[in-house]
């Protein structure tokens, strides 16, 4: 506590202000922050101009990437909607083949060979059914009323 008060006495016999301003400080500090502002104004003035230069090239750039991913967006949904009416086997074997060699009757064995393969799969699909309906034992009378 004597430590403490000695602190404090001496404290009290300094009795000038610790703070103070500069000689000066206020005849000199409108000019000063003038000077700042506009050294501040010339440090950006080139980026503002830079900017006013290339923001039109920008803006056409991005223009002209939306532009493109817009038309590609669109052309592969419109593609992705087609249907493909040709059989994929039946163009494979088309294209393997010289073209020169086919004849009016070749078309028309694939194109029976295709509609007989389509019988075949709709003849295992009913089948698929029968099969089902009476490995669970259901009444075909059921069936018929219900048809």
């Amino acid at each position: 506590m004597k430590n403490f008060s000695k602190k404090l006495d001496k404290i009290k016999a300094n009795k000038s202000n610790p703070f103070s301003v500069p000689d000066g400080y206020f005849e000199d500090f409108p000019t000063r922050m003038q000077e700042r502002i506009i050294s501040e104004n010339k440090e950006y003035k080139w980026i503002i101009k830079l900017f006013k230069y290339v923001k039109p090239q920008f803006a056409l750039g991005f223009m002209i990437v939306a532009f493109t991913v817009i038309a590609y967006t669109t052309a592969n949904f419109i593609l992705s909607n087609r249907t493909n009416n040709i059989d994929s086997e039946l163009f494979t074997r088309t294209i393997e083949v010289d073209p020169s060699e086919f004849t009016e009757q070749h078309f028309i064995d694939v194109l029976l060979e295709d509609e007989k393969r389509f019988e075949e799969e709709k003849k295992e699909e009913t089948d698929f059914y029968i099969h089902y309906l009476v490995d669970e034992d259901i009444d075909y009378r059921t069936l018929i009323d219900e048809l």
